[in-house]
C-alpha cells in the first residue's frame, strides 16, 4: 500500500500511515548520488543484456517437476485453504463492523493493510499464486454457482459464465488505494469492514447474475496476485503438476489479458504517492487540512500519481511504436508483464518496515482479534520490538529493491523483445521502454529517501 521514525506506531485513525522507515540521512551517501547510481546499474544491464542476451531464454524454461507428492498434498490442503479463506473474511468482517472501533485494537486494519496487501504479493513472488487457494471471493462465487444449479435443475457447466469484468477489477484496486492512501479515515475498522462489505456483495451479484467466471476477471486482487505469481520460480503447470522453475520464466509465459497493465499501473501509481505524500512540498500543501478537505486533496494527488505512471508507460509504448510498426495497444499489453517487478520493487521498498514493526502487532491481535478483552494464547501483552532492524538498515533493503526490481524488468522486457524481433531490432525497440524504467527509477528512490 508515510516513513517516520522508526518507533512511531499506529496512529488511531490511520493505522496505514507508517508504512516506511528510514529516509536519506540514513545512506552514507547524498541521495542524488544513490538515485543516479541506481539509474546507471539499470542502463548498465540494458547494454549487458543488449551484448550477451542475444535470443529469448524464459518462455522456454519450463522448469523442474516437483514429485507427485507435492501435487498430492496440495489437493489434500486445497479444501482447507478454503475453508480457512472464508473463515478469515468471516471474522475480518465482524471485526470491522463490530469489533473495537479504535484501530490499534482490531485486526482488521493489520490484517488487510499487512498481511493482505504486503504479504499476499510478496510471498506470491516466491512461491507462487498461493492466494488462489485461499481467495475466499472464488470459494463464495462456486457456492453460488453450485447453489443455482441445484435450484435451476441444470449443470454447472452451465452457470459458470464467461471471464469479464475487467474495469470491476481496476475499480476494486484503485478504491482499495484510495481508502488506504487519501480517505480521512481508511484506517478506521468501520470503514475497512463497510469496504469488505461492499466489495463481498458486488463479487456475490456478479457471480449470480453472471456466472463464477465473472468474478474470476472481476476480482482485482485475484488477478493482481496471479500476474505477481509469474514472478515466482514454483508454478503449476496446465497439467496440474507443480514445478521449479527460474524466476521471472512465468512472465514470458504471461498471457496479456484485458487490462491486466492497467491493475499494475494502478499499484505503480498508489505507490508514488505514497511516496509523494512524505515530500515537504505535499505536506505543506495538506498542512492544517482534515476530514473531507484533506481527502479531496489526497484523493487528487492520489489520481495524479497514476496517471502519471500510466502517462510514462503509454509514451514509451507509442515510441516503441513507431521503431517497430506493431499497434500501440499491442505492445502495451504485450509488455506489460516487465512492469511486475518494479511493482513488487515498490511494494517491498514502501511497505517493507510496516511488514516488519507493525506486523508484530498481530501476535498480540491474535489472542484479542476484537479488541474485547480476550488473550486466547496468552499474547495479548506483546510488545512491538523496534530494534529488530536498524534504520539505516531498512534505508538500504529499500533502495535495494527498487535498484533490483528494475534491472528485473528490463532483463524481462528485453526477452519479451528478443520473442518478437531481431537482436537488432529488439535493442532499439528497448530505447524507450529504458528512459521509461529509469524514470520510475529515479522517481521511486527520490520519493523513497528525498521526502
Amino acid at each position: 500500500m508515510g516513513s517516520a521514525a522508526g518507533a512511531v506506531l499506529f496512529a488511531a485513525a490511520m493505522p496505514a500511515a507508517a508504512h516506511g522507515v528510514g529516509g536519506r540521512i540514513d545512506l552514507p551517501i547524498p541521495v542524488w548520488q544513490f538515485a543516479w547510481a541506481a539509474a546507471l546499474a539499470v542502463a548498465a544491464s540494458f547494454a549487458v543484456l543488449g551484448r550477451f542476451w542475444t535470443s529469448p531464454r524464459l518462455a522456454a524454461a519450463r522448469g523442474k517437476e516437483l514429485p507427485e507428492g507435492v501435487k498430492r498434498a496440495a489437493g489434500l490442503l486445497l479444501p482447507l485453504a478454503r475453508l480457512g479463506g472464508a473463515a478469515m473474511l468471516g471474522m475480518l468482517l465482524y471485526a470491522g463492523l463490530r469489533g473495537n472501533r479504535e484501530a490499534a485494537s482490531n485486526i482488521a486494519p493489520y490484517a488487510v493493510f499487512i498481511i493482505f496487501w504486503v504479504g499476499i504479493p510478496l510471498s506470491s513472488a516466491v512461491l507462487g499464486d498461493v492466494w488462489r487457494g485461499f481467495n475466499p471471493f472464488y470459494t463464495l462465487a462456486d457456492l453460488s454457482a453450485w447453489i443455482r444449479a441445484k435450484t435451476t435443475k441444470t449443470p454447472m457447466s452451465a452457470v459458470d459464465g464467461g471471464a469479464g469484468g475487467q474495469w470491476w477489477a481496476a475499480a476494486a484496486l484503485f478504491t482499495f488505494a484510495w481508502m488506504e492512501l487519501a480517505f480521512h479515515a481508511g484506517g478506521a475498522p468501520r470503514s475497512i469492514g463497510v469496504y469488505l462489505a461492499v466489495y463481498t456483495a458486488a463479487m456475490l451479484a456478479g457471480a449470480s447474475v453472471w456466472g463464477r467466471g465473472w468474478v474470476r476477471g472481476a476480482d482485482g486482487f485475484g488477478r493482481l496476485f496471479t500476474i505477481v505469481a509469474a514472478v515466482s520460480p514454483l508454478h503449476r503447470d496446465t497439467s496440474g503438476a507443480w514445478r521449479l522453475r527460474p524466476p521471472l520464466a512465468g512472465l514470458a509465459r504471461l498471457e496479456a489479458e484485458p487490462g491486466a497493465v492497467r491493475l499494475v499501473l494502478i499499484v505503480l501509481g498508489a505507490a508514488t504517492f505514497d511516496g509523494f505524500t512524505r515530500s515537504s512540498f505535499w505536506l505543506d500543501v495538506i498542512s492544517n487540512r482534515s476530514g473531507w478537505t484533506l481527502t479531496a486533496f489526497n484523493t487528487g494527488g492520489l489520481i495524479f500519481g497514476i496517471g502519471v505512471m500510466m502517462a510514462v508507460y503509454r509514451i514509451a509504448v507509442a515510441a516503441m511504436a513507431s521503431i517497430t510498426g506493431d499497434p500501440e495497444e499491442e505492445l502495451g499489453d504485450a509488455f506489460g508483464p516487465s512492469l511486475v517487478p518494479i511493482a513488487l520493487a515498490y511494494t517491498a521498498a514502501h511497505y517493507f518496515s510496516f511488514l516488519v514493526f507493525e506486523g508484530q502487532a498481530l501476535i498480540r491481535l491474535a489472542s484479542d482479534p476484537f479488541g474485547i478483552g480476550w488473550d486466547l494464547f496468552g499474547t495479548a501483552g506483546y510488545r512491538i520490538d523496534y530494534t529488530l532492524l536498524s534504520t539505516g538498515a531498512i534505508a538500504w533493503i529499500q533502495t535495494a529493491a527498487i535498484a533490483a526490481g528494475h534491472v528485473l524488468a528490463v532483463l524481462a522486457a528485453h526477452d519479451r523483445a528478443l520473442e518478437r524481433y531481431g537482436p537488432s531490432l529488439a535493442v532499439r525497440s528497448q530505447y524507450p521502454m529504458l528512459a521509461a524504467m529509469i524514470t520510475y527509477t529515479l522517481a521511486g528512490l527520490f520519493l523513497l529517501l528525498g521526502g
